[in-house]
């Protein structure tokens, strides 16, 4: 886990119209997974009969091919082994722990550039599956895959722009959303949604083969 300093900043971007309008959010102190989950640490989960299915192959790369739902059972399981309040993140702290304090397109810069990020356009190998986690190079926060690799869920009901969202970071649901946010990108995604901006919603309960998710917990 990986503690970040509360911090206000602008929220969204002009690119797409999920993305607007731009408006400032505060974040509280929080800590999040310096990685996504990886196979090795969801088959703990499985073994202990608390997530739903077992992967076989590599268990350094990402989990993949989780619904909202199984990423809510792993949290639940990790809370209750360590007795620590381990949650998704909210949209907002996952779009600020991307960003990594900066404000660009790109947490380096404002075009795209060989090698920074696992997408289909980012570099020139062809990807089967996401690469092994921490290939690429952290974000300013020191967090890695924050863009490409695969999309990562939060805890917020998908909405299809920001009016009327929370702007204290907090997550913005109701009982009976039907699909929730996924950040990120993915190995199969091309560059434009490995955007720290980028956001995009999916089924609550359905899998896919490039969904997975990272851990946070309040400071």
């Amino acid at each position: 886990m990986v503690p970040l300093p509360g911090g206000t900043f602008a929220m969204g971007s002009n690119d797409d119209i999920s993305e607007k309008p731009i408006h400032q959010v505060t974040i509280k102190p929080f800590a999040i997974s310096k990685y996504p989950v990886s196979v090795r640490e969801w088959n703990a989960c499985a073994a202990a009969n608390a997530c739903a299915f077992l992967v076989t192959g590599r268990d350094d790369i990402p989990v993949t091919d989780v619904s909202w739902t199984d990423a809510k059972q792993f949290v639940a399981w990790l809370a209750k082994e360590t007795q620590k309040a381990f949650r998704l993140p909210s949209e907002a702290e996952w779009e600020y722990a991307a960003r990594g304090g900066t404000q660009t397109k790109y947490w380096w810069g404002d075009q795209l550039q060989p090698g920074m990020a696992n997408c289909k356009n980012c570099t020139d190998a062809t990807a089967e599956q996401p690469l092994k986690l921490g290939s690429l190079k952290p974000n300013p926060f020191g967090l890695y895959d924050m863009g490409g690799g695969v999309n990562q869920w939060t805890e917020d009901c998908w909405h299809k722009n920001y009016q009327g969202a929370p702007q204290n970071g907090t997550p913005w649901v109701e009982n009976d959303c039907v699909s929730h946010v996924i950040r990120s990108g993915s190995w199969k995604n091309d560059a434009r949604y490995v955007r720290p901006a980028s956001r995009d919603g999916y089924d609550t309960n359905v899998r896919y083969p490039t969904h997975g998710f990272r851990i946070a917990i309040s400071s």
